[in-house]
């Protein structure tokens, strides 16, 4: 019994993310307009960035709409920072880049149409900043140093992605069958997926309470 409440308590928060993105996925793959078969890279690709979405959102705390009212105040101004640099160590900093360097990575090394350093910086800069404003319904610290740490990470991944396509010689349209919108739909539907379907007090409650 202790083993299902654990397994439930730990898959939930993956289905919060992957449910929702798998359904657009499938849609997606049985659509009339789709003309070329998805092959198994097709799907695995698509996982692996869902799954780093995933753990970028845990990682992160990105906050959820149950965790409204549930403190003092909506809004608690000691916890939000809008002055660059104050963050304590630069252990922060290194973890908010690192954080990030993956979804430079996958972004043009998945997306052709990503393989334009703008693009995937106003990405990363687009996905850092919604997981900011979802942090100001818990208790994590809505800071503009992990905004900008995060760009960062995403200009270092996105650096490391032209390295590579230099060293392997990827000059064709690896997997460009997918659309320029493809990532931004994911990362929306898993951001979404959090922030409205996960209530872990809900659970707890349920297996503890």
């Amino acid at each position: 019994m202790e083993f299902l409440k654990s397994f439930w308590l730990t898959i939930y928060p993956v289905l919060c993310v992957f449910l929702p993105c798998s359904i657009y996925l499938i849609l997606k793959s049985k659509s009339v307009k789709n003309k070329i078969m998805p092959t198994k890279s097709y799907y695995i690709w698509r996982f692996i960035f869902v799954l780093y979405l995933f753990m970028a959102l845990k990682v992160a705390g990105s906050g959820s709409m149950w965790e409204i009212g549930r403190y003092n105040s909506l809004f608690r101004m000691e916890e939000i920072n809008l002055i660059p640099f104050q963050s304590e160590g630069y252990l922060t900093y290194i973890l908010n880049i690192i954080m990030f360097m993956p979804l430079g990575f996958l972004l043009p090394f998945i997306w052709y149409n990503y393989r334009t350093m703008h693009k995937t910086i106003i990405t990363g800069l687009g996905f850092s900043f919604a997981i900011e404003l979802g942090q100001l319904f818990n208790l994590r610290v809505t800071d503009i140093d992990d905004l900008l740490m995060n760009t960062v990470g995403t200009v270092i991944g996105f650096l490391i992605w032209l390295i590579f396509s230099k060293l392997f010689c990827l000059k064709s349209k690896w997997l460009s069958y997918a659309d320029s919108k493809e990532p931004i739909i994911y990362i929306t539907l898993g951001y979404l997926g959090t922030f409205l379907l996960y209530n872990e007090m809900f659970f707890v409650h349920l297996f503890y309470v």
